[in-house]
């Protein structure tokens, strides 16, 4: 049977998953003045290029001789998922701020609104997806049906779902709360990141969006090694945490460095930006 505990503890994860993409947005919107479409663009651009063109490229080289090489060393798979990773995601942040949000350059916090874009809807996605699956595991366990859905489930993979249903049995209340706690310092990433690729697009910093793909690469592949050598959970989110709060640091003294803007006052519109850097070619003219 799945605890009582556990259940509560998995639907917890499951409004913290809706509320963390709702609550970013609403608090960017309010204090900032940025746009809805930025955020809905975060949201398409992670799930267009994590979820489909990555995942397309993991079908062709995870399932081909290589793929068992990579899989097969802890390294190897944390350095090619956190390329993999870096260089999509990235290409994705730069692309849609290049071209769909010419008329968002205005207010530089629309960056913190397209990280909230991109990392919320990653949070509703994993997580929220994650959640459910084991609220229906559970209810198929606690009321003794999950021969219903084996039957449903070809013979080589019933195994695997069986040993599913174990670990959810057998995974402890507070366990489940890691799930969501990890989401925190993914989104304060995606933020960081969305930060560095728009100064990096708007200010012609071209030296930021590799250090922005680079910094993706590193946390992801450290986080895959870490796990791969038995680190406690705890631990593991707690590490994966310090690198997040140091590239938003980075991130930070880039933001102020590049002369961005504070905070508009709540209730004013935020004050148009100029462009200082002597960057008024053609492009900017375009942008306008």
């Amino acid at each position: 049977m799945v605890t009582t505990t556990s259940i509560i503890m998995i639907i917890i994860d499951l409004i913290i998953a809706v509320l963390i993409p709702v609550i970013l947005a609403t608090f960017f919107k309010r204090k900032y003045h940025t746009s809805m479409k930025v955020f809905f663009i975060g949201c398409a651009v992670w799930f267009v290029f994590a979820m489909i063109l990555e995942q397309l490229m993991h079908a062709a080289i995870l399932l081909s001789p290589a793929g068992k090489t990579i899989q097969g060393n802890i390294w190897l798979y944390g350095l090619y998922g956190g390329l993999a990773a870096g260089v999509f995601e990235e290409t994705g942040r730069f692309l849609s701020m290049k071209l769909l949000m010419k008329k968002n350059y205005d207010n530089s916090y629309n960056s913190l609104m397209y990280g909230a874009g991109h990392g919320g809807f990653e949070a509703l996605y994993i997580l929220g997806i994650t959640m459910i699956n084991n609220l229906t595991y559970a209810f198929l366990i606690n009321t003794k049906q999950t021969e219903l859905l084996l039957a449903t489930v070809p013979a080589e993979q019933q195994e695997t779902v069986r040993q599913t249903f174990q670990t959810l049995v057998e995974t402890k209340p507070y366990t489940f709360l890691l799930g969501a706690f990890e989401r925190f310092p993914a989104v304060l990433l995606h933020i960081s990141l969305s930060v560095l690729v728009w100064i990096a697009v708007t200010k012609g910093k071209n030296a930021l969006f590799p250090l922005a793909v680079f910094l993706h690469f590193f946390v992801d592949a450290a986080t895959v090694v870490i796990n791969g050598y038995g680190v406690p959970a705890v631990l593991l989110e707690v590490i994966v945490l310090v690198m997040a709060v140091l590239v938003a640091l980075l991130s930070y003294m880039i933001w102020k460095q590049n002369g961005m803007p504070e905070a508009p006052a709540v209730g004013h519109e935020p004050v148009k930006e100029n462009r200082t850097s002597g960057e008024d070619t053609e492009l900017d003219k375009d942008l306008h």
